[in-house]
């Protein structure tokens, strides 16, 4: 049963249960006009308040989100985050004054890192010089790390295209961050922005073709980049929560930016709410330079989901259009080969190398993998010979090539020299350990294989492959009891198709079972 805020005790219940119960279910809309009654019933409660806000800002309610922030803030409860958000909501209202108050409340606070950065964007607000008061103040370490766009912004915004606005935006230009180069295309305009485009793949090229008039480098402007780019840094770290917040803050200083609405669909997939994430794709336009993005994001959920068949359709919708990129070639193939149509996986990664990919390990090394899936290893063998030669010290290229050899009665000799130098390599990698003691296993040195497949299990608990191997190597010393306890290890993950032999060895023991 859910446990129950204290305010909510006495009050109609039927709301909350029902919110609670949405938002386990991931139907963040429903949860969301559920906590909106249950906290007009118990306006005072801030249990119920933090969920309310937590779930309005995944659907987009900002007076919902604003009025349980409020009831947090009088408790003396609100989370650190809410200083963010009403700075953002206090700016989007013009007032100014409010915002001040709300960046002030994030000393002491993990978000203190941003203080330089926002009072220097309210100076400026205030017509001061944004840049000097910027650089007074003490950024630090992870601060610099978002200041030198911000620095940018507000030197273009100050009508500086001197030396110093050049010099930011150079440096910017020559960097990885592809964001940050459309960040301060956008504002410089089709005539300033596009040299800071040229060279940044399909997307950027994109871009460059719809620039238009330069767009004002407002404060609601920088700080909507601001914290997309929190927001991206946060996705795929387990901080869906800080994810959401960071991309709704940035939709609603620019609520129609596609870059943040497609942030926040992968923070609100990775929070569980994937219906919603998949309606704020919907909303991406087809002519957008990110609809690609969008498109690649919109594959994983449905990945995610289950929804196999959709998810491959749209991948190879987007590997077979005529602006694919080699990663989308790559992800298409990877969903074939997780999904078992291992040929076609293999016909996809061949695609990829041919279109100028050749040098690429990863690609040698996935296509020989999905051909001996399908059972084609005289096909996979000069993939994985190729791919150790473009990368002599990997650690998993030296392993799958290894294991292969062994597996097919190739070169045992050769194959224990590629395991053993995956193990100087990768000393602690478990699959690489198990690799080469079932190895030395297989050639009969039963005293090497053990201590290697203890150190595989050791670092792999739940391996199915490394617990077998040991329960082997086991039986074969005459400890029969032990074989039985690893092979029970074994069968707790294993796929069906090793299910069934493990079973036997459990039941008859080694000999019979191979």
């Amino acid at each position: 049963m859910f446990a129950l805020p204290a305010a909510a005790q006495s009050a109609d219940l039927t709301d909350y249960v029902r919110a609670r119960a949405a938002d386990a279910a991931g139907a963040a809309d429903v949860a969301a006009q559920g906590y909106a009654r249950a906290l007009a019933v118990a306006p005072d409660d801030p249990v119920l308040a933090l969920r309310a806000y937590r779930q309005a800002l995944m659907v987009g309610d900002v007076p919902l989100a604003t009025r349980a922030a409020a009831v947090m803030e009088k408790a003396g409860v609100a989370p650190p985050d809410v200083a963010i958000f009403e700075m953002t909501v206090a700016l989007s209202a013009g007032d100014a004054p409010r915002a001040a108050d709300a960046v002030k409340r994030l000393k002491g606070t993990p978000f203190e890192f941003l203080m330089p950065i926002l009072t220097a964007w309210l100076a400026q607000a205030r017509g001061l010089d944004g840049v000097a008061v910027l650089d007074r103040l003490e950024t630090g370490a992870l601060g610099r790390r978002y200041a030198a766009t911000q620095r940018a912004l507000m030197l273009i915004a100050q009508g500086k295209n001197d030396s110093a606005a050049s010099e930011a935006t150079a440096t910017l230009a020559s960097e990885s961050d592809a964001d940050a180069r459309i960040d301060l295309a956008i504002v410089r305009g089709r005539d300033g922005g596009r040299s800071l485009l040229d060279g940044g793949g399909p997307e950027l090229e994109a871009v460059a073709r719809q620039l238009a008039a330069p767009r004002p480098a407002t404060i609601g402007y920088g700080l909507s980049r601001l914290f997309a780019t929190l927001a991206g840094d946060l996705t795929g770290e387990r901080l869906s929560t800080l994810t959401i917040l960071f991309s709704r803050c940035a939709l609603i200083l620019d609520p129609v930016d596609t870059r943040s609405r497609i942030l926040l669909a992968r923070g609100l997939s990775a929070a569980g709410a994937q219906a919603l994430a998949l309606q704020a794709l919907d909303s991406v336009p087809r002519n957008s330079p990110f609809a690609r993005r969008a498109a690649s994001v919109r594959v994983a959920i449905l990945r995610d989901l289950g929804h196999v068949d959709a998810a491959l359709a749209d991948a190879k919708a987007l590997a077979e259009d005529r602006g694919a990129t080699s990663q989308d070639v790559e992800r298409y193939a990877a969903f074939l080969n997780a999904a078992g149509h291992y040929d076609a996986a293999a016909r996809v990664y061949g695609d990829a190398l041919r279109r100028g990919e050749d040098a690429n390990p990863d690609l040698h090394l996935d296509r020989g993998v999905a051909l001996a899936r399908a059972r084609r290893w005289s096909q996979a063998l000069p993939e994985l010979r190729k791919a150790v030669d473009l990368a002599p010290n990997r650690p998993d290229a030296l392993r799958t090539l290894g294991a292969g050899l062994i597996a097919h009665g190739g070169d045992s000799a050769e194959a224990l020299r590629l395991l053993e130098r995956a193990r100087r390599v990768a000393p602690d990698d478990a699959a690489v350990a198990d690799a080469l003691g079932w190895a030395y296993l297989q050639q009969g040195d039963v005293a090497r294989a053990v201590p290697l497949l203890e150190a595989a299990t050791q670092g792999d608990p739940a391996g199915t492959a490394a617990n077998e191997h040991l329960g082997d190597a086991y039986w074969r010393l005459g400890r029969q009891f032990e074989a039985r306890y690893a092979w029970r290890a074994a069968a707790i993950h294993a796929a069906p198709a090793d299910a069934d032999r493990i079973a036997r060895k459990l039941s008859q023991g080694l000999t019979s079972a191979t």
